[in-house]
């Protein structure tokens, strides 16, 4: 065997090397298979693995030109995309433009944010508002923007000072001690107190996902919510930007994750499912009323990259989302989310180490709790997640873990590919149940009386 010279997240960790995949699944160079529940890393591969149209549209692409600097030049294809990803979009959404990964395009949309306030006049605006149990990537702002601890904790004094955080809508504990509904949606009102601490007119951005993903699997905010933050940015000129890099293209049964509220952010920064994992792509996607200032002024979006809209990236995504449109996975991700609910719920009412089942679409979320009743965590020092992924892993199934949090020290999450078939379910859901019951029985002796006396939360 050569000499492995690649360096790894991990020092120590024995990495299967994966060597072919088709549809839903994958196989390591010794034959093992595996079920991939999560699309690769939390929702990349939309499309599944093995499609020749994805292929020979980037053949194509090849063939005919790889590479014009986007300074000097703009190309076929990422016109093409621009127009097909606003239509997507929805509501006044009018411009996009693409990058190479999703920290890439979060940084992006904090400067275009900025950008926008100066040409209106107001330089000082700086100031970024995310939430708590957030993570928007790994490059130092967006590292800042997020609340992941464990990826943060290495890189503190490096972290930008130009960011406020207010509590996540987690009502499963809530960090304000109030209770839906009657709690007035007071993590939304959050916003409006630290904007007025901080001043008005120092503020920029809030920045959100619409349901969340890394930070706290899932998590989905109550009815109202979106439409009380909107409400806010607009009282005091805030840029709403939402992160789509999960929930975009089709995830959660809609085009994208905001269009269940009624309410439209100014941004949308997208990656992962647009190019369904065959090659890196990311990018923002602007409505009309932060891009009008910019062109009554003639004016510079003073950012690029290298392989900003890159033509064979936008090719490939274009051939992905032909094969969403065509297949109709959106309205595939609606109706087996559905089915997949069931199963989840039934799984997890019968299994008491799960706290909290949460989600939308093909996105679904466990929280998991050594006792339902109180909602005590187990002790991180276990390291559940990381043991339930190990084992998921030697049963065939790719699980993903939480990184925790001060909350909850242990959270895991499915999000099987938007081809996924009923049948597909059936075999994930036997995977995950046989992983969850091993981990439960080391962990956790069964107690049928307390799973009856503390319900799962609906």
């Amino acid at each position: 065997m050569t000499t492995n010279h690649l360096l790894p997240r991990i020092f120590g960790h024995k990495y299967p090397l994966i060597t072919r995949a088709e549809g839903i699944r994958l196989w390591d160079a010794d034959g093992h298979e595996y079920i991939d529940s999560i699309s690769g890393a939390t929702s990349v591969s939309s499309v599944g693995y093995g499609r020749r149209e994805v292929a020979d549209a980037m053949h194509d692409q090849v063939m005919r030109m790889t590479y014009a600097h986007d300074m000097e030049f703009h190309n076929e294809p990422a016109l093409e995309l621009a127009a097909k990803v606003t239509a997507l979009a929805g509501g006044d959404f009018s411009r996009a433009v693409f990058f190479s990964s999703g920290s890439d395009a979060i940084e992006s949309a904090i400067k275009l944010a900025h950008s926008y306030h100066t040409l209106n006049g107001a330089p000082e605006r700086r100031v970024v508002v995310s939430r708590k149990r957030s993570f928007h990537g790994v490059t130092l702002f967006a590292l800042g923007a997020g609340d992941v601890a464990a990826r943060k904790s290495a890189y503190q004094g490096y972290m930008p000072s130009q960011v406020a955080k207010i509590p996540a809508p987690y009502c499963y504990r809530c960090p304000l001690g109030r209770q839906y509904p009657d709690c007035g949606l007071a993590c939304a009102q959050e916003l409006e107190q630290v904007i007025l601490e901080l001043g008005p007119q120092n503020v920029s951005a809030f920045i959100a996902e619409p349901i969340v993903a890394a930070g706290a699997p899932a998590l989905t905010p109550p009815a109202g919510y979106f439409e009380a933050i909107r409400g806010i940015c607009d009282r005091y000129g805030i840029v709403w930007i939402a992160d789509e890099i999960i929930t975009g293209f089709g995830r959660t049964g809609r085009n994208f994750g905001y269009q269940h509220w009624d309410a439209q952010p100014d941004i949308l920064v997208v990656a992962k499912g647009i190019s369904g994992g065959y090659v890196p792509l990311s990018g923002i996607v602007v409505s009309e009323r932060l891009v009008r200032p910019f062109e009554e002024q003639n004016s510079r979006f003073f950012h690029g990259f290298t392989y900003q809209n890159h033509p064979v990236a936008c090719a490939a995504a274009l051939a992905v989302l032909g094969i969403i449109e065509r297949e109709g996975l959106v309205e595939n991700a609606a109706v087996q989310g559905a089915y997949l609910e069931s199963q989840m719920r039934e799984l997890a009412a019968r299994l008491p180490m799960v706290g909290e089942l949460r989600g939308r679409g093909l996105l679904w979320g466990m929280e998991l709790v050594r006792d339902r009743g109180t909602k005590a965590p187990f002790e991180k020092s276990l390291g559940l997640g990381r043991r339930i992924c190990e084992r998921g892993q030697r049963n065939g199934l790719i699980i993903y873990q939480s990184g925790g949090s001060a909350y909850a020290s242990d959270e895991i999450f499915i999000s099987p590919p938007l081809i996924v078939t009923h049948d597909d379910i059936d075999e994930i859901m036997a995977r995950f149940a046989r992983t969850l019951e091993e981990v439960q029985a080391e962990v956790l002796p069964t107690r049928t009386a307390d799973v009856e006396s503390a319900p799962l939360p609906a």
